[in-house]
């Protein structure tokens, strides 16, 4: 059962997605091409990269997926990608611990199903990629996963490594990962064992080449094609030299479009003045900034570079023939900035299509919310309080006869206090402290009044409360918070695989290619 949700209830905080996704206020116009130029972006696309650097990375890609084991429609989709006709949809994120936060299964989600859209709508092959981004040395968005337990409580499990700022590229599965991988394992059992080995590592395995064998395994039947940015580095001399040399005209470009976007009242995402540049990996392995670009640096040893958050979509476009780069709403702001260097080195821009979204509710929490006649919208909210909607659900009588009881109580009280305060002035601190205390006292017990008033109905106030933790954990959407591992372990992948293949589009501006689901899940049983 799936619904859909207005973005804007849950996307509040970043005003250039949902103008973007609205086609409004010029927002647009950051970009080279839409959705309605998309023929001649795909022949300009088709050239370029080279046909050798194409067959070069091509080569690198069959053997980094043939050490997951790919399926064979991965290394078929590999080999398709050798055509000077085929293109490629792509779309990347850490490495998080145990596949990282729910968005990740919908950003590849949506790189699968945009591929074979613009596949079919083109009649060429469009295959879909998913970029690790391996070389990112933010280690504390990696090393954790958070969930819910059986209480509504959120918890996480988290590991520590020695290695603090090197590339996650470097991260063996040390002692600490594997405790931490035994005791997720512990806590959050799986109710089917064919799911569990999704998750599993192999002897062979680096942290990295774990995490992309888990995507490659769970999209096995779609052909993901997998990539870490150190499989095509090798390929990439030509774009660090110029990202090196022309290190201040690049930074020019993103000042201009970082001004358009101040000017239309968007925050910029990243600073022009520290971005659109290099690092250089020691043989400490620690990446620092090269911030001067005159140094005479050893290009030829071109894996020892790697570009930082602006340039890296400009790296990956120039060695693959990227049509569509698929964008969560923080992504696209900072896209937005990029014009300017796709147009410098003369790479046509891809479509920027963001992500689609989606909330999980098991059945059970989506047939109380129908019972009580709350909408989901509302509990999405950052200000959505469950205790005022239970009081909201207590009956009116009950609700009236305690309004009635306070006015009383506090009307008995009331002749107390100025004989109070003539014996004593600072009595009167303490009539108010007893008057506040019997407030409290009475509420207590409507609360628990409301509880048993609800309960003969059939209504449980826990199940109301954990709304709140599993649809807005930590006043974020769930999407950016909830492991993937927990939610394949208790109901399956069968919901993912669902939301590809019948997922419809849900318009706004005219568009149709964004949506925000809402997923009813029902519990996986072997």
């Amino acid at each position: 059962m799936t619904q859909f949700i207005d973005p804007r209830i849950l996307y509040s905080q970043s005003p250039f997605f949902l103008d973007y996704i609205d086609g409004k206020n010029s927002t647009p116009e950051f970009f080279q091409h839409s959705a309605t130029s998309i023929h001649r972006l795909a022949e300009t696309r088709q050239a370029i990269p080279s046909q050798q650097t194409r067959s070069e990375g091509c080569d690198a890609l069959l053997e980094y997926n043939q050490v997951l084991n790919a399926s064979s429609r991965t290394t078929r989709n590999i080999e398709h990608l050798r055509d000077s006709k085929a293109l490629c949809v792509i779309g990347g994120q850490q490495a998080g611990f145990l596949g990282g936060p729910l968005f990740v299964i919908y950003k590849i989600a949506s790189i699968i199903r945009t591929a074979a859209r613009l596949s079919d709508r083109l009649d060429v092959p469009v295959l879909p990629v998913f970029w690790l981004a391996s070389e990112d040395h933010d280690f504390a968005e990696i090393n954790h996963t958070r969930w819910l337990d059986d209480s509504g409580a959120l918890r996480t499990i988290s590991f520590d490594w020695e290695g603090h700022g090197q590339p996650i590229e470097h991260l063996p599965i040390t002692e600490a990962v594997r405790d931490a991988f035994v005791e997720v394992r512990q806590k959050i059992p799986f109710s089917n064992a064919i799911d569990a080995a999704i998750f599993s590592p192999t002897d062979e395995d680096i942290y990295c080449t774990w995490h992309a064998r888990i995507w490659s395994r769970l999209f096995a039947d779609y052909g993901l094609i997998l990539v870490e940015p150190r499989v095509l580095r090798s390929l990439a001399e030509p774009f660090f030299r110029r990202a090196l040399t022309e290190r201040r005209e690049i930074q020019a470009g993103l000042a201009l479009n970082a001004s358009r976007l101040m000017k239309l009242g968007y925050p910029v995402p990243l600073d022009p003045s520290r971005s659109g540049g290099l690092f250089e990996i020691g043989e400490d392995g620690i990446r620092q900034r090269i911030d001067d670009s005159s140094i005479k640096m050893d290009l030829q040893n071109s894996v020892q570079f790697s570009a930082d958050a602006i340039l890296r979509p400009v790296l990956a476009d120039s060695l693959l023939p990227t049509l569509a780069n698929i964008l969560g709403p923080s992504e696209l702001a900072y896209h937005a900035m990029l014009r300017p260097l796709y147009e410098r080195w003369d790479i046509p821009q891809p479509l920027a299509l963001p992500r689609q979204g989606a909330t999980l509710i098991p059945k059970a929490s989506f047939d109380l919310l129908n019972s009580m006649g709350i909408e989901i919208s509302e509990t999405l909210h950052p200000g959505f309080k469950p205790a005022e909607v239970v009081k909201r659900l207590a009956s009116e009588e009950l609700s009236l006869e305690f309004s009635e009881a306070r006015a009383r109580m506090e009307k008995a009280l009331l002749p107390l206090k100025d004989p109070l305060i003539q014996l004593d002035p600072g009595l009167e601190t303490r009539w108010r402290q007893t008057v506040d205390q019997a407030r409290h006292q009475v509420q207590r017990l409507e609360d628990r009044a409301i509880r048993a008033d609800l309960a003969r109905q059939g209504i449980s106030v826990k199940n109301i409360q954990n709304l709140k933790p599993l649809l807005f954990p930590m006043e974020k959407p769930q999407e950016r918070i909830l492991s993937a591992f927990s939610f394949i372990a208790k109901y399956g992948v069968e919901w993912i695989h669902e939301m590809i293949a019948h997922s419809e589009p849900f318009r706004f501006g005219g568009r149709d290619w964004f949506e925000h689901q809402l997923i009813v899940l029902e519990e996986s049983h072997e």
